[in-house]
């Protein structure tokens, strides 16, 4: 048994030794920086594939856009002034012959674009101090309240006060025609029974949701708006009411 003894202590140092070897950690490669090398597979594998856009189509321009899609458009404030005050001038010439028509309105400036899911432009709403008749045969001093079932406005005022009378419900609400009939879900009409009244200015803002009654009521001096009408999905022509 002594003489196996050294034998013994010998191999349990052998095994010691190999057993501390083999759970020893691995050398890694320095790198600089902070890099993960698991990453290096997935990235070579993403230069072999096709970018993925957005519902399944390859190309940003699959669906096609519509035809009458806009490029890129800018518009300078300066101008934007100007249209306010060339149709401010213009209204102020006709304000005297106010019976002759029935509307407010004056559309001009920089701003028009008419596709099949927006519309921009800009208007000028004249103060009236004596009655005409409305689109609705109504004798007043103020444009016909409005209602869109079909389309958001959302208006930018970009030059003199006014008031904005929003909801509740138009009283005498007929739809509007044109020269091809009656146009669904277009509206005209006044008064404005339980509607609320916004004071506006240059600079202000307005979302108006589909459906909402709303009437322009210009201070002396009248006011001016850039308008986007958003199509919702249920006019089927292009946007431009």
């Amino acid at each position: 048994m002594k003489r196996m003894l050294p034998v013994l202590l010998i191999g349990a140092a052998l095994l010691g030794y190999v057993a501390g070897y083999a759970s020893k950690p691995v050398p890694q490669p320095l790198l600089s920086g902070h890099f993960d090398a698991s990453m290096i597979p997935s990235v070579n594998a993403q230069e072999h594939q096709d970018e993925v856009m957005p519902f399944g189509f390859n190309s940003p321009k699959e669906p096609p856009l519509a035809p009458d899609a806009p490029p890129v458009m800018y518009w300078n404030i300066d101008d934007i002034r100007k249209a306010h005050a060339d149709m401010s001038e213009r209204a102020a010439r006709l304000v005297h012959a106010a019976g002759s028509g029935s509307s407010q309105s004056f559309g001009g400036g920089p701003v028009h674009v008419q596709t099949r899911n927006f519309s921009m432009f800009m208007l000028y709403r004249m103060y009236r101090d004596k009655p005409v008749l409305s689109l609705s045969k109504v004798n007043s001093v103020l444009d016909d309240a409005e209602q869109h079932a079909g389309a958001y406005d959302f208006y930018i005022f970009t030059g003199g006060t006014g008031e904005m009378i929003l909801g509740g419900k138009i009283a005498n609400r007929q739809n509007l025609q044109d020269k091809d009939g009656i146009i669904p879900g277009e509206y005209r009409g006044q008064p404005v029974v339980g509607a609320q009244t916004y004071k506006v200015k240059a600079g202000d803002w307005l979302l108006i949701p589909p459906d909402t009654p709303h009437q322009p009521k210009p201070d002396p001096g009248g006011f001016s708006y850039f308008i986007m009408k958003i199509n919702v999905g249920v006019y089927p022509w292009s946007l431009i009411r």
